[in-house]
């Protein structure tokens, strides 16, 4: 069973709960959701992403797929903040 990588934008129980009686999303009930879900094929997983959310609702996605984002920015060769790219350990002298 493979693993995938499910993100998108979802807001929680009780915003979907507002936005039924006020119309509109809360700004504070807007959360990421990022994991990682073993499943048979995407669509199971993006179902069982959906049940985690327990009432909430997508805003935005969800994408399945079998690659993070952070590997995927980092094959583009997007530009990285200093301090968070991988290390490479310097030979050290001897005396």
């Amino acid at each position: 069973m493979p693993q995938y990588y499910v993100e998108g934008l979802f807001i929680n129980k009780q915003g979907v709960r507002k936005k039924q009686k006020t119309g509109s999303y809360p700004a504070n009930s807007i959360e990421p959701y990022a994991k990682t879900i073993w499943a048979n094929n995407p669509m199971e997983a993006i179902h069982l992403a959906s049940e985690e959310l327990e009432g909430g609702e997508w805003i935005e996605g969800p994408k399945a797929s079998q690659i993070t984002e952070e590997q995927r920015m980092r094959s583009q060769g997007a530009p990285e903040f200093p301090g968070f790219s991988a290390s490479q350990s310097k030979p050290k002298k001897r005396k």
